[in-house]
């Protein structure tokens, strides 16, 4: 391939192979100069560097070299090495390191007769600036949050974590977008066969573009289960930095402002940020509050319809007669009823992702209370069955990491428990909880410090630590209490 093929001696050919690569493309723009009679090019693509900055570090050491009978050794040697003020700059010799030198916002001065270039950093394209964190707000942490640009995340985490033991190692990734991609870890805290198995799973993507982290999760060490993954993400720095600080390992991705991180624990989704700036007693409070919100969010719609339609003796005997007078008056069977009304929930939420934030919020609130008042009111759904998905959609937002999982239990549960009464949620319960504890990634189960119990490692599970420090100890302790080694 031309792309794999050195440079050539004539500066003509090696401009007309980089205009062939690039198709014609109007943003590749190429400047013309000449050096104490040495001819040479400026190539750059619109957009992707600062003017000041060549005019400071290109422009002017071009015109400073002055030297009577130079070659273009020597002019090649002069820039690569005394003449640019920059952060970087390299030789390049083929064809591929000049095109990616280019997409990544550095300038190439191709020389004529020397058959290689130097590509000089210079990179003015626009980023957004470090804004506070959307997904995961807090009352009392850190305002800002990962940024679409790598090397912008890379500062906000170093700026945390002052120590050389933070390590940053990039990588490339996708063949046409060609994305960075970085690892961050702590040496001596990460396990180095963790480090080895990411480096390797990222290497393998076979992808031509890399635009979300969904396109680099299955390529993380992840572990054998499906429903619940071991890998999560965070656009908090903090919490990134608290994760690192335990042996975890993370994958920073150019243009995309969150951080995946391996492996993951299903405690941490009932953990806030906010926790460690509280007393130990009221963050404890909180924390009890959660799981509360989880198992009304994934049992209470399926135990509602089951104890309705199968088990009506666990009822009593005025809130049963006030099931029977309302669902008289809808057309519907309960279980098919909490069904669309169900459906109808998600619908709505969905609206209100998905619609301009000055309107969504507006039109998820008001759909859903005119929807629900006329829908009672004409008897379509019975007014117990709304209060019950009304509680069940605020636990959910409670938990959001697992809203994926909890939406599709919401469902099944409703359909078992309408089908098969308590039986059938205790074993569709029974089923989650061993695909949860099959779940692990790098030897470290997902469940974990519950099941496989790990005393140590409790010390910052359901209660808060007092002492704060590190949550739940570090990865190889985790993975040695899967082995019966913890303790």
């Amino acid at each position: 391939m031309e792309n794999q093929t050195s440079l050539p001696l004539s500066l003509e050919e090696a401009l007309g192979g980089i205009k062939r690569l690039f198709g014609g493309s109007s943003d590749l723009n190429i400047v013309r100069a000449e050096a104490s009679g040495i001819k040479c090019a400026l190539l750059t693509l619109e957009g992707m560097v600062s003017t000041a900055t060549l005019s400071q570090a290109l422009f002017e050491p071009l015109m400073r070299f002055k030297a009577s009978g130079a070659k273009p050794n020597d002019l090649l040697k002069f820039l690569s090495s005394r003449a640019f003020f920059s952060t970087e700059v390299c030789v390049v010799n083929l064809y591929e390191e000049a095109v990616e030198r280019l997409c990544s916002g550095f300038a190439v001065v191709l020389i004529h007769g020397c058959g290689r270039g130097v590509a000089v950093s210079a990179q003015g394209y626009k980023t957004r600036s470090v804004e506070a964190p959307d997904t995961e707000p807090n009352i009392k942490g850190t305002r800002e949050a990962l940024n679409d640009n790598i090397r912008t995340s890379m500062s906000v985490l170093r700026r945390r974590i002052k120590s050389p033991r933070l390590r940053f190692e990039l990588l490339r990734a996708g063949r046409l977008s060609n994305i960075e991609l970085c690892l961050v870890y702590i040496a001596g805290k990460t396990p180095k066969k963790l480090i080895d198995e990411t480096r390797q799973g990222l290497k393998k993507i076979d992808s031509d573009l890399i635009l979300t982290s969904g396109n680099v999760i299955p390529y993380m060490p992840r572990g054998n289960g499906e429903f619940f993954s071991g890998v999560s993400t965070t656009e908090r720095p903090d919490v990134l930095c608290a994760k690192v600080n335990e042996g975890r390992i993370a994958v920073l991705i150019d243009g995309v402002p969150f951080a995946v991180i391996c492996p993951s624990l299903f405690i941490e989704n009932f953990q806030a940020v906010d926790d460690y700036a509280e007393t130990p007693y009221f963050a404890t409070y909180q924390r009890l509050i959660r799981f509360a919100a989880f198992f009304i969010s994934w049992l209470l719609p399926g135990l509602y319809v089951a104890a309705a339609v199968f088990h009506p003796e666990v009822l009593s005997r005025s809130l049963l007669l006030n099931l029977i007078a309302s669902e008289e008056k809808t057309p519907y069977p309960l279980t098919a009823e909490m069904l669309i009304v169900t459906v109808m929930f998600e619908i709505l939420r969905e609206a209100g992702i998905r619609l301009p934030r000055a309107v969504g919020g507006a039109v998820s609130i008001v759909g859903g209370l005119v929807i629900g008042d006329a829908a009672v009111t004409s008897g379509i759904i019975s007014a117990p069955l709304l209060i019950i998905i009304g509680m069940t959609a605020t636990s959910a937002f409670v938990i959001p990491g697992l809203n994926p999982q909890l939406t599709l239990l919401r469902l099944l549960n409703i359909l078992v428990g309408g089908t098969l009464g308590f039986f059938g949620i205790a074993v569709l319960s029974a089923a989650v909880l061993v695909s949860a504890c099959a779940t692990d990634c790098f030897s470290v189960p997902y469940t974990a410090p519950l099941t496989p119990f790990t005393p140590r490692a409790m010390r910052d599970a359901v209660l808060k630590n007092r002492a704060g420090g590190q949550r739940f100890g570090s990865v190889e302790d985790l993975a040695g209490a899967k082995n019966g080694q913890g303790g």
